[in-house]
């Protein structure tokens, strides 16, 4: 009985370890991401679903685009589509993701004015991104949305961004104290 237990003990230890050691291989830092985004629809030939440009503030601070990949729209006006995104910060990091977006009719408000509700599911990236995961949602508003004129997107975003190469600024903040 007493080389039983010892064996049974053995094994315990050895799955513990097996497990420790796969949570250290598969941790990655996390960093909160919150901003704003001014979009703009831009025209696009190679597009035919619109891309927008936009300019990105907070954490991603850069530039941004977004490709429509595919569009609905329901009898009740509300808007459904996928996207491509791409965020360019100032420190040349680069983050992708895809989106799921919908866009609501806002009742009373001139045809085109519609509320953006969105899910950004983090694919990867390059440099502080390389290998990224996470989500980052999206609220705001699209102005003008069927024109004439300019269609621009105003909208926060907040999320996590996952990757062996990001610190959450709470971190950063502590190193350097």
């Amino acid at each position: 009985m007493k080389d039983f237990m010892k064996g049974n003990t053995r094994i315990a230890l050895a799955l513990c370890l097996a497990v420790l050691g796969t949570a250290i291989e598969a941790r990655a830092d996390c960093q909160r991401v919150r901003g704003g985004i001014r979009e703009t629809q831009i025209p696009a030939p190679n597009d035919p679903m619109g891309r927008t440009l936009s300019n990105v503030d907070g954490v991603l601070h850069g530039a941004g685009t977004s490709l429509v990949t595919r569009a609905n729209q329901a009898a009740d006006g509300v808007l459904t589509a996928t996207s491509l995104d791409v965020f360019v910060t100032i420190q040349g990091d680069l983050l992708t993701a895809t989106g799921v977006v919908k866009l609501t009719p806002i009742p009373g408000k001139p045809p085109g004015e519609f509320t953006e509700n969105a899910t950004l599911t983090v694919t990867g990236g390059s440099g502080k991104y390389a290998g990224a995961t996470g989500t980052i949602t999206l609220e705001g508003r699209a102005h003008n949305l069927f024109g004439p004129g300019v269609t621009t997107f105003n909208v926060i975003y907040e999320g996590s961004v996952c990757s062996p190469n990001v610190k959450d600024e709470e971190d950063d903040k502590n190193d350097r104290n």
